[in-house]
Parts: C-alpha cells; structure tokens; sequence
C-alpha cells in the first residue's frame, strides 16, 4: 500500500496525522479523568480493542479533527513566530532598535523577498524581482498572487510544482501540530487541575510540559519555514520566468464588412 508523504497527492499528512494525534489526546484525558466511569472505560476499551473498530474511528473522526484544524489560521503561529524573533532573536533586528522585514512583514512577505534578493542571490534574480514581483508589494497581504504564481507553475513545471507543494505542505503541518499541541495541553491543564490519581497526574505534569516546550520550539521556527516556503515560490517562478514575462502580442484586425 503506497502512503502520501506530506505534500503528496491530496496533503494526507498534513491534515491526518495532526488530527489522529488530538484525538487520541483526547481518549487518553478521558480515561484519566474524573468524568469517565469504570463501565464507560470499559466498554470504550473493548471499542478501540477492535482493530477494524479503531482504524474506523482513527479515519473518521481523526480525519474531521484535522480538518478542522485545516481550517484555523496559519498567520496565528506565524505572527507569534515573529514575535518571539523580535524579542529574542539578534538577526531580527537592525540597528537603533527596528526590526527587520523577517520578524515583521506578513505574509507572503514581498519586502522581505527583495532584501534576499539584494544580500544573497544573483543580480538577475533581483532584475526578475523589480519586473514581476515588485509590483505586488502593498500594504498588508497579498495572498492571491501568491496563488496565482502556484497555479500558473503548477500548471507549467511538474517538479518545481511539487517542490512549492512540499513546503507548503510542511508549514501546514507544522501549524496543525501548533494548534493539536495547544488544545491537547488545555485538556492536559484541566486534567492536572481538577485532579486525577497522584501517579496519573505526575504523567500528566510531564506529557504537558514535554507539549509546551513543542509548542515553543515550532514558535521559535515557523517563520523560518514559511518563509522558506515563499522563497520556494520565488525560486520556482524565477525558474519559469518566461511565463510571467511573455507579452501577448494583439493585432490590430479591421472589423469586417460584410454585405457590400
């Protein structure tokens, strides 16, 4: 059986295995929790011992949890990523005190794009930045030109294609575990608070503190790797350049006459 890989065909990853993770949270704090009675335990292990029973609800529910992770924002880890460069990170920041477009521009970070291209790349990347990409740079986002851009590669370059797909796919993950890390540690939090045996609330204690410092260590990045990911695109349509470049060439046609 071929598995997708992230950013393989339909994202599988990215929305699955953040949602199969929330909810087997979930089950876990439910077992541990006061609520839950010893027939209800019971008769919810002699569910999940099903093998067939388990791979159902690990599909369906598991699936749907993702989903709705999917569906929060991406811009909400992003911009608490940037925060956390500002305040902790030196490359963040210039000289008498400002920050740089890295930790302070939103997504798709335009700006950001043209000082890579000034400092790192090539003279003629900056050239096709100044023609096709400047343009676009405006105040707050501008997301559809960055999905203009995939679709018009997608389209045109099967494997630069999948190279764009891949790191977006990547960021997506990483946000859903953001979001699956967060909600799991409320529950944790709740758990530990309104109490459970001293041997379960020590695991307790440990399985939260071990999600908080995941949930810090994703802050600390994501904005490195959604910029990667813009980055990837740029590279990518710099790559197809023609495509962006070309001039439709319309002629002038006399209207015709007819019936003279």
């Amino acid at each position: 059986m071929n598995i997708p890989t992230i950013g393989g065909t339909k994202g599988i990853f990215e929305i699955f295995v953040p949602g199969v993770f929330l909810l087997l949270n979930i089950i876990g704090i439910f077992f541990v929790s006061p609520l839950a009675d010893q027939n209800t335990k019971a008769s919810m292990m002699a569910l999940i011992s099903n093998s067939a029973m388990g791979v159902i609800i690990a599909i369906c529910f598991g699936y749907l949890i993702g989903i709705l992770l999917r569906l929060l924002k991406v811009d909400t880890p992003d911009n608490l990523s940037a925060l956390w460069l500002r305040l902790f990170s030196g490359r963040a920041r210039k000289r008498k005190g400002q920050s740089t477009l890295f930790a302070t521009e939103a997504f798709p970070y335009i700006g950001w794009v043209e000082e890579a291209c000034q400092q790192y790349l090539p003279s003629e990347a900056l050239q096709f930045y100044k023609k096709i990409w400047a343009k676009r740079k405006q105040v707050g986002e501008n997301k559809q030109f960055i999905n203009f851009c995939k679709t018009i590669i997608s389209a045109n370059d099967e494997r630069a294609a999948n190279e764009i797909y891949a790191a977006e796919a990547l960021s997506r993950y990483i946000a859903g575990m953001f979001y699956a890390l967060f909600f799991a540690s409320i529950l944790l939090l709740a758990v530990i608070i309104f109490g459970t045996n001293s041997t379960g609330q020590l695991l307790m204690v440990a399985l939260l503190l071990a999600y908080i410092l995941a949930i810090i260590v994703i802050i600390q990045n994501f904005r490195r790797i959604r910029i990667k990911e813009v980055e990837t695109i740029f590279a990518a349509s710099y790559k197809n350049r023609s495509l962006f470049e070309k001039k439709r060439n319309i002629k002038d046609e006399n209207p015709v006459q007819l019936g003279k």
